[in-house]
């Protein structure tokens, strides 16, 4: 891609490049650094709050900072090419599910941090738990800054606790999902008496790990090839296993079958597969009391701040303690170009957005007394005027930016948030392979067909929408002839040579 196609796609901020796509001085001490981000939505204020943030970094570290924001949906294909291409920039924005970390570190786009890390960002380095650098590690080296916050995933059920209360219902009986038929059967019967239809539950097509946690061992959590978690108890009969495939666990068919009931029973809404997928529909049913619950991915502070948008309480059911596994800490990384001519730079930035709270809240939350108010000495309220696209600037939680504990939290946090943060993060189960990454070239054309596979039956499958007893045979079928057990033989293969090089 050329630079005049690369100028007509990309929003510049704060500075330019020289013609040649190299980082330009901005003065005879100041070093501008070219920064490609993802974020979504794009807010009108972006070029005001990089010429505040360039402000301060000149004085501060002798940066200032070109910025190059793309939306989201269209990074996820502008960025690669620009990398292929070989775009000049300094510091560019990773992940496992954008500008993938994994594929772009082994084609050697990405710089080798390791040893630079503790002389450029050493509070960045030392604040960031082991695990985590472990984890985004590859072949034994860092070349992606993680954005540090709650440590894993837990799964559980966001449900509409207004609605609960009004119904009778105990939400803190609910422990498995065969506990949380009871709660639904409730929903069904009293709505009804009301003259309401409600939805009892969504979510689902993404639920069926959060019922049987496991470790992901490709790292894509729908591809066969698992460990089982000692910790929760769950996959006894395989437990012993290196590697097994939780399609053909006993878990697997009973979470199929549960849902099928569900399904069965009018809980569940009349197209559960598209409906899971229409996420705004999703949420204004949810806010409208048409919706009771729904699975999601947690992280502390999402039902308070989702009580204070939504018009009534919201509360949560945990179904598993956090699981902290190597695709945790590759949701968002910022990586460093293999071309830069300023990495020193580069990580002293990286490390003013990680530890710099009047930086992280800048980034975040836009401009004092424009985009925000202080409330105290640790909150701010949005005070802008139309929406984020319009004339606003604000991105709540703001994680891709890196860690939200050095930056003041929007009000419909919780007061305490920084300490929910911590409990969570320190009762997180550490997988025992983290660090632990599966290379998929041998069998890349496995995993495609397996891809296509799983992508045919999971929907109908997770969302009880079939007989599991009729077509989990089928699947377990498909996948048999479509290289399940290559895909298997070479992640056992790999994790040995993992451990035995540990």
């Amino acid at each position: 891609m050329t630079a005049a196609m690369t100028a007509g796609l990309l929003t510049g901020c704060g500075g330019a490049g020289s013609a040649s796509g190299s980082a330009a001085s901005g003065g005879d001490d100041v070093t501008t650094l070219t920064w490609y981000m993802s974020i979504n939505p794009v807010a009108a204020d972006t070029e005001k709050v990089i010429a505040k943030l360039n402000e301060y970094t000149r004085e501060k570290i002798g940066v200032e900072i070109d910025y190059k924001v793309i939306a989201n949906p269209d990074y996820k294909e502008k960025m690669p090419n620009l990398i292929n291409a070989g775009e000049y920039f300094d510091i560019c924005f990773t992940s496992n599910w954008t500008t993938d970390y994994l594929q772009f570190t082994g084609k050697d786009a990405f710089m080798d941090i390791t040893e630079l890390l503790p002389q450029y960002a050493k509070e960045t380095y030392d604040f960031i738990p082991q695990a985590v650098w472990d984890a985004v590690k590859v072949n034994g080296s860092i070349y992606g800054v993680p954005s540090y916050k709650e440590m894993g995933w837990q799964g559980g059920i966001v449900y509409n606790s207004d609605m609960a209360e009004a119904y009778g219902i105990d939400m803190s009986t609910v422990k498995t999902l065969e506990d949380y038929t009871k709660v639904l059967e409730v929903v069904a019967e009293k709505s009804k008496a009301e003259g309401k239809n409600v939805v009892g539950v969504s979510g689902l097509t993404n639920a069926w790990p959060m019922a049987a946690p496991y470790e992901s061992l490709t790292g894509n959590p729908k591809l066969p090839a698992a460990a089982a978690v000692p910790e929760f108890g769950n996959f006894q009969d395989v437990a012993s296993k290196t590697v097994f495939n939780q399609y053909a666990s006993e878990e697997y068919m009973n979470y199929c079958q549960t849902v099928r009931g569900w399904n069965k029973a009018g809980y569940l809404g009349g197209d559960p597969v598209n409906y899971d997928s229409d996420i705004a529909n999703r949420d204004n049913d949810f806010n409208n009391g048409a919706l009771f619950s729904y699975f999601i991915q947690y992280a502390p502070g999402t039902s308070e701040s989702m009580s204070a948008s939504s018009g009534h309480g919201v509360g949560f059911v945990a179904l598993m303690d956090p699981l902290f596994e190597t695709r945790s800490a590759m949701g968002g990384l910022l990586a460093i170009s293999s071309a830069s001519e300023h990495p020193d730079k580069a990580l002293e930035f990286i490390n003013l957005l990680n530890t710099d709270e009047y930086v992280g809240t800048l980034i975040r939350h836009g401009i004092e007394g424009e985009h925000y108010t202080a409330v105290g000495d640790k909150q701010v309220d949005k005070t802008m005027g139309g929406t984020l696209t319009e004339n606003g600037y604000d991105y709540t939680y703001g994680w891709q930016f890196g860690t939200p504990f050095n930056q003041k939290w929007d009000i419909s946090y919780p007061d305490n948030i920084e300490q929910l943060f911590q409990e969570y993060n320190d009762s997180a189960v550490i997988s025992s392979n983290n660090g632990f990454t599966f290379d998929a070239v041998p069998v890349e054309t496995q995993v495609a067909a397996l891809t296509n596979v799983i992508s045919e039956y999971t929907p109908s499958l997770e969302t009880g929408s079939v007989d599991p007893a009729e077509y989990i045979p089928k699947f377990l079928e498909a996948m048999q002839a479509n290289g399940v057990d290559d895909l298997m033989k070479e992640v056992e293969n790999q994790l040995t040579t993992f451990k035995s090089a540990k």
